[in-house]
């Protein structure tokens, strides 16, 4: 080897050997959780914690992890709103619940992380193999991860909450954004976790923030209740649970029995079985003896009312909240179901607390029945109910409408504030009954007062001298549905009973007594089919209902004058007294319009004994389809002239508001709006795509029962054939009527979701209307005044246009104005999903 290869050899390795290490500094002492919360007083619980208020932050102690996957803990975590905008169309309130989690606390490396595992999928089997397969197959959520920054020799460590707790938890910017009220921030710098009201339980943690919004475009409704409209402060609640012990049986869901349920699939289903599984929501409840057929309770359900509902509404709403006794009774519980006012200090969001909370807005809006549910089990830990204050308001102001205002306050049967003290009875009742667990029942009103399920109408008789009788107008507790869904949901069968079969034997006895159920999917869709799931309705004859509806609206309005105003309140504010009693009929109304193209079914199960579906009766077709045009006629959408002239421009500081009738004579009251709004409640009611299919089909299957040609031949006849001598106040109300149904056909022409069949024939109808109306063009064209001729050529060309032109939006063109907000609550924003707001009533 050569000296140069030498000197590159020995470079090589000089340059290959490590370079000496370089000399460092003695490794520091990991923190411990002494060091951090010197001074602070640790508090423990369900996971101890300490709070500083000097930073204001929130530690929390975690301790070792518990599995190799790093999991310490799992429990319960639901979020909540202490306070809220008092919105109604916004929808964040006082007190309402956002979803119930299950969630991990798992410490990965130096963080610590907030998991909620995938339940919508799931495995019910003892081999962990196959848990295993289905966990790992789908997503779970990280809600939140935080740094460790201390830690014990032990495994214990402790990390700095506050990041979860002051935190956009109840998602308040997309609800905001959602309901068109600006872009909002969490603004970090004016929000906080209230340290004085963070409290540590044996099994529960209750921690709160004031959190801030901002928004340089604050919406309209923000701006309306906001102090400040670009700035809202709302206060947030979070609760951590200890889960529930082991020994609460799931019972399986039936449709037939009127329960919510929490769904899941569970691949762990034998191959002849479904894998979709569906267990009720109830609460625990288990007798002393459990052999017996009636029994004293371990535990009983207590439910709690807020002490901020006022005198007398405190006491009708724990009477009405105490109705459930008597179902629970029924059941073989003895003493099972209490109520009581909620004690000083008690929070009313801490779980061991179910509460009716009394809450209010700007507005009179929705009431909400649901609670903390075990997302696992189905079952119920903390029911919730939620009670807006204004909704006894507009109840009395649909007794005054209908009754005046001389008794209201004298404590008389017919004391307008005694019958909506009633009516609060039957709400606290309703929305307790949600948060037991139990749905809506919308066809219980049309087998009597069988349940506080139903959204009742007040039912107002008349008496042989022609005034009006309030003495029936709500029941007085609940009835044999609602015993018959606690007895299902809630008996305990003694030891060795066959519960699917005892379950099936009871639901068959139910069925046997006509005790029929139909939930929100067969009454609030405007295509819904069954003539007996209506909201706000009586009785089981539709079309006989809106008769009676019609004659009560007529007396009503006979009436109506200065009486039905409260003294010294300015005469412009009867307008919003006369809109509920213009409208009374409305919700019977749609019972009638079921009926037509409508469809009797039941939730049958196979072997159950249910009949089949079938096509309402042709004979009741035909009488609904008379008495919805009774309603459009000129005589029942005419307003007496001595209300009109009483029905007054709004003064200075009483502005609009959606209460009000819709006007194109403003600031007159305009007459003939409200026609055209009332007569456009009927007419695009029968002009519903999925009423004219169903037309269509069930004339094609029994030409017996009415077509859809039927129907609009006398829709068009009704408004089109005018008596001789008709006068001029009820003519212009017709030719109202007349361009409602045009409109209203145009529009169903177009709509894409029509069928070609309804589509053809609602054209084949307009041009034969067009030729009808072929004189009425010549007679303009002679230059003539006759207004119905100028109607009619007016529509004539309206229907050309369409025709020559059908590819032009009819949404374009004008329309009948909407009715003011018609239910004794509103309308919601949007219809809130899980059980948390599993009921949309009032």
């Amino acid at each position: 080897m050569s000296s140069r290869t030498s000197a590159v050899v020995l470079s090589l390795i000089l340059v290959s050997l490590p370079a000496a290490a370089a000399p460092q500094k003695p490794a520091e002492a990991p923190q411990t959780i002494s060091s951090i919360t010197t001074g602070l007083k640790r508090q423990p619980g369900l996971f101890p914690m300490y709070l500083d208020s000097k930073t204001g932050k929130i530690w929390l102690e975690v301790p070792a992890a518990k599995k190799p996957d790093g999991e310490v803990g799992s429990y319960l975590y639901v979020e909540a709103l202490l306070t809220g905008l008092g919105s109604n169309p916004v929808g964040l309130d006082r007190g309402q619940l956002g979803d119930t989690r299950v969630v991990t606390f798992r410490r990965v490396g130096n963080r610590l992380l907030i998991e909620q595992p995938n339940l919508r999928f799931r495995a019910l089997s003892e081999n962990p193999e196959e848990t295993k397969a289905v966990r790992e197959s789908f997503a779970t959520s990280v809600l939140w991860a935080g740094e460790i920054t201390a830690q014990e020799p032990d495994g214990r460590a402790l990390v700095d909450f506050t990041g979860f707790v002051v935190r956009d938890a109840h998602d308040i910017v997309s609800r905001l954004r959602q309901t068109q009220q600006g872009n909002w921030q969490l603004d970090a710098s004016r929000s906080v976790a209230d340290l004085e009201n963070c409290l540590v339980f044996p099994e529960n943690v209750e921690l709160e923030a004031l959190l801030t919004y901002s928004s340089a475009d604050p919406g309209q409704l923000v701006a309306e209740t906001a102090p400040t409209a670009n700035s809202m402060t709302i206060v947030q609640h979070h609760s951590f649970l200890k889960l529930p012990p082991p020994g609460y049986q799931p019972r399986v869901f039936d449709p037939r029995a009127g329960s919510f349920s929490v769904d899941f699939a569970d691949y762990a289903a034998p191959l002849s079985s479904m894998i979709a599984t569906r267990w009720l929501v109830r609460h625990r409840l288990e007798k002393v003896d459990p052999t017996a057929e009636r029994s004293k309770v371990k535990e009983p359900i207590v439910y709690y009312v807020d002490p901020g509902a006022p005198e007398p509404v405190r006491s009708a709403l724990i009477e009405g909240a105490s109705w459930w006794k008597e179902a629970f009774d029924k059941a073989g519980f003895i003493d099972a179901f209490q109520v009581k006012l909620l004690p000083p200090g008690a929070h009313p969001l801490d779980a061991r607390y179910n509460t009716i909370q009394w809450v209010h807005r700007s507005t009179r809006g929705w009431s909400y029945g649901g609670g903390v549910t075990d997302p696992r089990t189905g079952e119920m830990i903390k029911g919730h109910v939620t009670l807006g204050s204004l909704r006894v308001r507009q109840d009395r102001l649909i007794f005054e409408g209908l009754a005046g205002t001389e008794k209201t306050g004298t404590g008389a049967p017919d004391d307008p504030v005694q019958l909506s003290l009633w009516r609060i009875r039957q709400l606290a009742a309703h929305e307790v009954g949600h948060s037991l667990g139990l749905n809506h029942n919308f066809a219980a009103s049309t087998y009597g007062r069988a349940s506080v399920m139903d959204y009742p109408a007040p039912l107002v008789d008349i008496k042989e001298d022609g005034t009006l009788d309030f003495s029936r107008a709500y029941g007085n507790g609940v009835g044999e549905w609602d015993v018959f869904a606690i007895r299902f949901a809630y008996t305990q069968f003694p030891p060795g009973t066959d519960e699917k079969a005892a379950l099936d034997a009871m639901a068959r006895e139910a069925i046997s007594r006509g005790l029929l159920f139909l939930t929100d999917q067969d009454a609030r869709p405007p295509g819904a089919a069954h003539p007996l799931a209506v909201l706000w309705d009586n009785g089981g004859d539709p079309a006989e209902g809106l008769r009676h509806a019609l004659a009560v609206r007529r007396i009503a309005l006979s009436h109506f004058g200065e009486h039905n105003l409260p003294a010294g309140q300015p005469m412009a504010l009867l307008q919003e007294v006369l809109v509920p009693v213009y409208f009374h009929h409305r919700y019977q109304l749609d019972g009638a319009l079921k009926s037509v193209g409508g469809l009797d079914y039941t939730y049958a199960i196979r072997g159950d004994g249910q009949p089949p579906s079938k096509p309402v009766a042709a004979d009741r077709q035909r009488k609904a389809l008379e008495a919805v045009l009774q309603a459009i006629s000129p005589e029942t959408l005419d307003i007496p002239e001595s209300v009109v002239s009483l029905m007054l421009p709004r003064p200075s500081g009483y502005n609009d508001n959606p209460e009000m009738f819709p006007t194109q004579a403003a600031p007159a009251f305009d007459p003939l709006a409200a026609a055209s709004t009332a007569a456009d409640l009927a007419v695009q009611g029968l002009l519903q795509p999925e009423r004219a299919q169903r037309l269509v089909d069930f004339h094609r299957r029994d030409a017996k029962l009415p077509g859809l040609e039927e129907v609009l031949d006398s829709l068009i006849g009704t408004t089109f054939d005018a008596p001789n001598g008709e006068d001029a106040r009820r003519a212009e109300l017709r030719r109202v009527t007349q361009w409602v149904v045009v409109r209203r056909m145009i529009g169903l022409s177009s709509d894409p979701g029509a069928s070609p069949g309804v589509r053809s024939r609602v054209d084949g109808e307009l041009r034969a209307l067009r030729h009808r109306l072929e004189d009425a063009i010549g007679k303009v064209a002679r230059d003539t005044d006759d207004p119905n001729a100028l109607q009619q050529a007016f529509l004539a060309q309206e229907i050309d246009r369409y025709l020559d032109r059908p590819e032009v939006n009819p949404a374009t063109r004008p329309a009948p104005p909407p009715a003011p907000p018609g239910q004794p609550i509103g309308m919601p924003a949007d219809i809130p999903e899980g059980l948390s707001g599993c009921s949309w009533e009032g």
